[in-house]
C-alpha cells in the first residue's frame, strides 16, 4: 500500500469532505470518492495553504469551530504539512533546553530534508494519533502464588519496561517501539512536562534494564548524572536505542527499515515536532490530548 492510501485509511469521510472543501472543491463533489480513485491527490490537499485557514482561521482566539468535524489525524496532517512547508524559510530552529530555555541551532537544514519526505510526515501523523487515547488502568498479576494488583498506564515508561521484561525477548518488537514511540512524543510534543518530571530510583532501574547487554552504569555515562531521573534526558537517551531494537526483532522488513532510519534521525524528529508544537499545537495540546 502506497502512503496516499494510508491516508485515505486513517482519514474518516468527514475528515475528506472538510479536507476536499477547504482545498476548493466543489460543493456538489463526492469529495471522499474523488480522493479514493485519485488517492496521490491528497498531498496536495494538504499542503494548501487554503486548507490550514480553514481549519484555523486567521486571526482567530478562540476554538475553531470547524475542529469539532473533524478527527484529530486529520488536523495533525494538516499543521505537520503546513510545518514542512514553513520550516523551509527557517536558517536557524530553536532547541528547548531544560523545556523552557529557546537556543538557536543552525540547522533548519536537517529538518527541513527530513519533513521535506512524504514517509516522514505520515510516521508523525500516526504517532500523534496514536496518543490522542492511551491504555491505562489496573492489571492483575500472578506473583509467587498470589494475585497482584498494580497500576498501568502505557504513558508511564516504567510500565512499558516492565512489561518489556515480562515478554519473551523475540516477542518485545511491539513494546520497544512503543517505548520509542513514548520517548519521541514526550520529548517533541510534551517538553516542558519531560523537562520536570523526575522518576525513582526503581523506576530508572527498570527503564535502564529493558536496554539489553547493558548495564545501568553504561548507559547512565550517557545521560548527565544530576538528570538521570529526569524523564526528558533518560528517554531522549535510550529512545532511539529502543527503536533499534524493535527494528532487529521486527518481521517486516519495510518496517525494520522505518524503525532504523528513525533511529537515527531521533533528534532530528523530535525537533521538527518541537517547531510543530511550538508553532502550531501548543494552544491546542489539551484539546487534542484531553487525558494531559
Amino acid at each position: 500500500m502506497d502512503r496516499w492510501s494510508r491516508y485515505l485509511e486513517l482519514l474518516g469521510e468527514g475528515d475528506l469532505t472538510v479536507l476536499g472543501r477547504a482545498s476548493g472543491m466543489r460543493a456538489d463533489t463526492d469529495a471522499p470518492g474523488w480522493f479514493r480513485s485519485r488517492p496521490e491527490r491528497v498531498a496536495a490537499a494538504l499542503d494548501a495553504p487554503a486548507t490550514f485557514d480553514a481549519l484555523f482561521p486567521p486571526g482567530q482566539t478562540g476554538p475553531e469551530a470547524q475542529l469539532e468535524s473533524v478527527t484529530p489525524l486529520l488536523i495533525f496532517a494538516v499543521m505537520i504539512h503546513r510545518a514542512a512547508a514553513d520550516i523551509g524559510g527557517h536558517a536557524h530552529v530553536p532547541e528547548r533546553v531544560g523545556g523552557r530555555l529557546l537556543v538557536p541551532l543552525f540547522d533548519g537544514g536537517r529538518l527541513t530534508t527530513f519533513a521535506a519526505e512524504p514517509a516522514s510526515r505520515l510516521l508523525l501523523v500516526e504517532l500523534l494519533g496514536s496518543f490522542t487515547r492511551i491504555a491505562s488502568g489496573p492489571q492483575w498479576e500472578l506473583s509467587r502464588g498470589r494475585w497482584r494488583r498494580r497500576r498501568f498506564s502505557e504513558m508511564n515508561p516504567a510500565h512499558l519496561a516492565r512489561l518489556a521484561a515480562d515478554l519473551p525477548f523475540d516477542e518485545r518488537a511491539g513494546t520497544y517501539r512503543r517505548l520509542g514511540d513514548l520517548a519521541l512524543f514526550l520529548n517533541g510534543v510534551f517538553p516542558d512536562h519531560a523537562a520536570r518530571t523526575t522518576l525513582s530510583p526503581i523506576d530508572v532501574d527498570r527503564i535502564l534494564r529493558s536496554v539489553p547487554h547493558h548495564s545501568r552504569h553504561e548507559l547512565a555515562h550517557l545521560v548527565q548524572r544530576d538528570q538521570l531521573d529526569a524523564v526528558g534526558p533518560l528517554l531522549g537517551t535510550l529512545g532511539p536505542r529502543w527503536y533499534r531494537l524493535s527494528s532487529a526483532l521486527v518481521p517486516i522488513p519495510s518496517m525494520r527499515t522505518q524503525l532504523a532510519d528513525l533511529a537515527d534521525q531521533f533528534d532530528v524528529a523530535r525537533r521538527f515536532l518541537n517547531f510543530v508544537t511550538d508553532h502550531y499545537l501548543w494552544a491546542r495540546r489539551d484539546r487534542l490530548f484531553p487525558w494531559a
